[in-house]
């Protein structure tokens, strides 16, 4: 499938994850990072508890919104329209002060200090919502995950070169 993006305002792609809830009510912006393994409940959880009041950064989200209901490899052909509007998710969070929610897995300590670190260094108040399972449930979940269910083991690596990239914004 050659998925055809020409359809879509860049603009209005990033516009689209922003509303006024995700203003802080407090002087400092709330940065929520949810860490846990493969098939844990990342997603279920951010759509559960941070659907308002939050602007999500996920590029599986960005990359399934782009696809328009075909299946394609993550990122696959559409990578740079994806990296763009990501790019432009985190500028425009930064650039505002608001309030948002990430996934990663949290396997590799170290990209994670530092995209804390630099979110902590620019004032604001960060939280680590981790999220646990069995592993058979896990191996269960990942095993009947459908093709609108990527997961955030291929999207970490956006996330966090997104905020270092834009932290400063």
């Amino acid at each position: 499938m050659d998925a055809d993006v020409t359809q879509f305002d860049p603009i209005a792609e990033i516009g689209r994850y922003f509303d006024d809830s995700s203003l802080p009510t407090s002087q400092s912006p709330r940065a929520v990072v949810i860490a846990g393994g493969v098939a844990a409940g990342k997603t279920t959880l951010r759509r559960a508890q941070y659907s308002t009041g939050y602007v999500v950064l996920d590029a599986a989200e960005i990359l399934l919104r782009l696809c328009q209901g075909e299946y394609l490899d993550f990122p696959g052909p559409l990578e740079e329209p994806m990296d763009w509007i990501g790019n432009g998710i985190a500028k425009r969070i930064f650039r505002e002060r608001r309030n948002f929610v990430t996934e990663v897995i949290g396997a590799d300590l170290a990209p994670l200090k530092n995209m804390l670190t630099a979110i902590q260094a620019v004032g604001y108040e960060t939280h680590i919502v981790g999220i646990t399972c069995s592993p058979d449930a896990a191996v269960e979940r990942n095993a009947n995950r459908s093709d609108d269910n990527i997961s955030a083991y291929y999207a970490e690596a956006y996330h966090q070169r997104w905020i270092l990239a834009n932290v400063d914004s």
